[in-house]
């Protein structure tokens, strides 16, 4: 957008190699805050999750992939997870934990082919990268794919701006396509592109004589579209899974407001700068963060899965407490929103304290992602508890429907799906079955209640459940 906001070639290839690897990294306050955001998924790294249930439960170790491929994502999507999953459950949650914080360590080398940013600054980013408290659905071990598509863009990023030989671009380009397994990167992959071509601005912009850079700026650009068509003729979507992923026009208007007003917004900013007058570093930084963010969140508006109800817009249902597992459309969010926290925190600097907003949103963040992770590890022992409770009603009645009013002891207060009653019944040895009261006259309604509250269970790892009964005969009096 401005001459300022890239590295010029003018930084030698030599000079950025001759810097040692991740040399000013934050490493304890980094560790300090990340362990103390994420550290609770691997309190109980055995327990299965939200569509664990439906995909790992009772399943070859080969079903996780069949599916994926059958909704149209490559055939590499879980051949990880996989082999993984025959390991055990733990292996993923570790590795899920590491891998989000070694991304952040790859960030911190790509900034610093960013001038814009000095050393605190960079620090500053990458310390929020790690903790902002977005999609806390990685703690699903279906969402592994996620973890693998983040880990493998930031490395092919860092290669492809860090390196310059032709061997290593081949090598960043394989990577970043190797990411696009979560196909939010297909528009993500922008970011990139557009480094990589400030980075050498000078031989791209030499349109009289084609070079390297040309032919190596077009296979990038050419990357979604390589990706779409080779997916369209080898792994295309059955055909019950042809809308999946698939824009909406309605999604389409929705997610491209944010980034025309952040255009709009960077527009001001480069004509002033035209003009000579002063534009504030942090303005620009907030603004190219909301700009990221906007990208980060337009495919997941196009498709509508960010929707509006209950009379909220789907941009405000994005940053909804109760997330349930929508989390997991945060996934590309932390680099837009943390570029925006540190543009904000330099426009808001005071003499005396320099930081005050960087040092509240990390204060904030960790308090939250501790909550949630707490709720996560409260629903273990909840799972645990329940087979206990399914156990108990064996012979003693049958099971027409059940409910569930301990919401608080879920993570971001997901509902439990059918799919994953049906795992919790299975274990405790009890039909899985449960068609209703009309269809189950004999039956009854459980419903699972708590009267222990939630600081109280977080405390005591003692839930105090309890089912709630009441005969279907009752029901449907009532009901009558």
């Amino acid at each position: 957008m401005t001459p300022e906001l890239s590295t010029t070639e003018s930084q030698s290839e030599t000079s950025t190699l001759n810097q040692k690897m991740f040399n000013g990294f934050p490493w304890i306050p980094s560790l300090l805050v990340y362990s103390l955001s994420w550290g609770w998924s691997l309190l109980r790294p055995s327990t299965l999750y939200w569509d664990d249930w439906a995909y790992i439960f009772n399943k070859p170790k080969s079903y996780l992939n069949e599916i994926f491929v059958e909704t149209g994502l490559p055939p590499w999507r879980a051949l990880i997870d996989q082999e993984l999953l025959s390991m055990g459950y733990w292996t993923i949650r570790w590795l899920t934990f590491i891998m989000f914080f070694v991304a952040g360590m790859f960030l911190f080398e790509i900034l610093k082919k960013v001038s814009i940013f000095s050393a605190t600054q960079r620090r500053q980013i990458v310390l929020l990268f790690l903790i902002i408290p977005v999609n806390h659905a990685r703690i699903a071990l279906v969402m592994f794919g996620y973890t693998t598509s983040y880990f493998l863009f930031f490395l092919g990023w860092l290669i492809l701006v860090r390196y310059k030989s032709v061997k290593s671009f081949v090598l960043a380009w394989l990577v970043l396509f190797l990411s696009l397994e979560t196909h939010s990167l297909l528009f993500f992959v922008l970011l990139p592109f557009l480094h990589f071509v400030c980075l050498n601005k000078t031989q791209v912009a030499n349109s009289r004589k084609l070079n390297t850079r040309h032919l190596q700026v077009s296979v990038i650009a050419a990357m979604p579209i390589i990706y779409l068509i080779l997916r369209k003729f080898f792994w295309p979507p059955t055909i019950g899974f042809e809308d999946y992923h698939k824009p909406t026009s309605a999604g389409l208007l929705t997610g491209l407001w944010p980034i025309l007003i952040g255009l709009f917004l960077g527009l001001i900013v480069e004509i002033r700068i035209r003009r000579k007058k002063f534009v504030h570093q942090g303005l620009i930084v907030f603004v190219v963060g909301f700009l990221v963010t906007a990208l980060a969140l337009f495919p997941y508006f196009a498709g509508e899965l960010y929707v509006g109800y209950a009379g909220r817009p789907s941009f405000i249902t994005v940053f909804e407490f109760r997330a349930d597992w929508r989390s997991r459309h945060q996934l590309l969010m932390p680099l837009g929103l943390t570029l925006s926290v540190v543009g904000l925190n330099e426009l808001f600097k005071l003499k005396k304290n320099k930081n005050v907003f960087a040092g509240f949103i990390i204060v904030v963040s960790v308090a939250l992602n501790m909550f949630w992770g707490s709720q996560y590890f409260l629903q273990s022992h909840k799972q645990e508890k329940l087979v206990e409770l399914f156990k108990s009603t064996k012979g003693n009645l049958v099971v027409a429907s059940v409910g569930d009013s301990t919401l608080r002891f879920n993570g971001r207060e997901n509902d439990f799906r059918n799919f994953e009653w049906d795992g919790l019944m299975t274990l405790a040895g009890i039909p899985t079955d449960r068609p209703g009261c009309e269809a189950l006259p004999n039956g009854s309604v459980v419903v699972v209640k708590s009267d222990k509250p939630y600081l109280s269970a977080l405390i005591s790892r003692d839930l105090d459940l309890y089912f709630d009964v009441t005969p279907c005969s009752e029901v449907l009096a009532k009901d009558s």
